[in-house]
């Protein structure tokens, strides 16, 4: 697999040296070009591999060499829509007889204007990553009401992966939009850590103060255990967060089920399973809400609950992969109805690796539940 990759990433970096070839002269640009593609080339597995460390330079190195590798790939799929174009234009010159090659596709030309279009597009990718907003979703339940109240009101976080390169103010910004909704529940849908967090202080008072009415609470997600469950675990704790670990509770005058992220049986992306001893039964017919990390539906759980909150794609996080993270879960981004139960997938607040997104940006989702009776 490590071969692989690399041997993917080389092969870019070279495919990308010679379109630059094409547009400029030769300079000192190309000894430069060829050792950040050396350097970028080790980096993401020499961290990876814990070479580098584990501690706060680790986690920026790691962001870092990320970054790069997202770089190289928005350059190659910029090239290549260059270089899909330009064959086009040839096979209508040879069928029609025209010169749209000639007039359009001229190589210095198109190669520098598709290279300022790739930084354009890295540069708004930054942006996007950092652009936290608000996303609003109403969703109406067959439940009879919540404990008295027209309308529950929920404040989701997921993917936020505190450490490396998230930074504080980056947080402040997502809680802004917390507080400001008035939530009467607020949720964390797993991987709120991706680091080592004993002295993030000020990260767990800003989730402290979310002002939620009913409470807050969360569960693990897959780099809360790359992690260290433990710690990541009692920072949640820390920041006021109970903690449903495979545990069901009432709240609000509603059951909320949160499931720990299967990898920590070992298991794969979809192997999921119910753990034993989890009860779906419902107490004067309310609302069953079911929080878990991965936005796959358990078999033989459809119907059970009413809603399920998940996380877990960042919405592909940087087009295209949003269509590699549909070949893998079924539902990537948004709602959507599985039998009777919805389920509402975030595209996460944060980001993974580069702190890039593009065409994903990240929110935080206020979801308003209402009854349909």
């Amino acid at each position: 697999m490590v071969q692989s990759v690399l041997a993917f990433f080389v092969a870019s970096n070279i495919y990308i040296y010679l379109k630059l070839r094409l547009g400029f002269a030769p300079g000192a640009w190309n000894l430069i070009y060829i050792c950040a593609a050396l350097i970028g080339a080790v980096l993401p597995f020499a961290s990876r591999a814990g070479i580098l460390g584990s501690g706060r330079a680790g986690e920026v190195i790691f962001v870092l060499s990320f970054t790069w590798l997202a770089i190289v790939g928005l350059a190659c799929l910029g090239f290549f829509i260059l270089d899909m174009g330009t064959l086009g234009a040839w096979i209508i010159d040879a069928v029609t007889g025209a010169s749209l090659r000639a007039r359009f596709f001229a190589p210095r030309k198109c190669v520098r204007v598709t290279l300022v279009v790739i930084i354009l597009t890295v540069l708004y990718s930054f942006y996007e990553a950092w652009n936290v907003r608000r996303v609003d979703v109403a969703v109406e339940l067959a439940s009879p009401g919540f404990g008295g109240m027209e309308r529950l009101r929920i404040a989701l976080l997921t993917d936020v992966h505190l450490g490396g390169v998230y930074t504080l103010n980056r947080l402040e910004r997502a809680m802004a939009i917390v507080r400001d909704s008035k939530p009467d529940i607020f949720l964390i849908g797993g991987d709120l850590v991706d680091g080592n967090m004993d002295e993030r202080l000020r990260e767990a008072e800003l989730l402290r103060g979310s002002g939620a009415k009913y409470g807050a609470f969360a569960v693990t997600g897959n780099h809360d255990f790359y992690s260290g469950v433990g710690q990541a675990v009692e920072f949640m704790k820390r920041a006021g967060l109970t903690v449903l670990r495979d545990e069901r509770t009432e709240v609000a005058g509603i059951t909320l089920i949160g499931l720990d992220d299967p990898v920590k049986m070992g298991r794969g992306f979809s192997e999921e399973i119910l753990p034993e001893g989890i009860d779906f039964s419902r107490k004067n017919k309310e609302a069953i809400i079911l929080l878990k990390h991965r936005p796959y539906v358990i078999a033989g759980t459809e119907g059970k609950f009413d809603l399920q909150l998940s996380g877990h794609t960042h919405g592909g996080q940087i087009w295209p992969f949003i269509y590699v993270a549909s070949r893998v879960n079924k539902s990537v981004q948004g709602l959507s109805k599985h039998g009777d139960s919805l389920v509402y997938v975030s595209n996460g607040t944060g980001f993974w690796g580069p702190p890039m997104r593009f065409f994903a940006p990240p929110e935080v989702t206020i979801i308003d539940i209402s009854s349909s009776r």
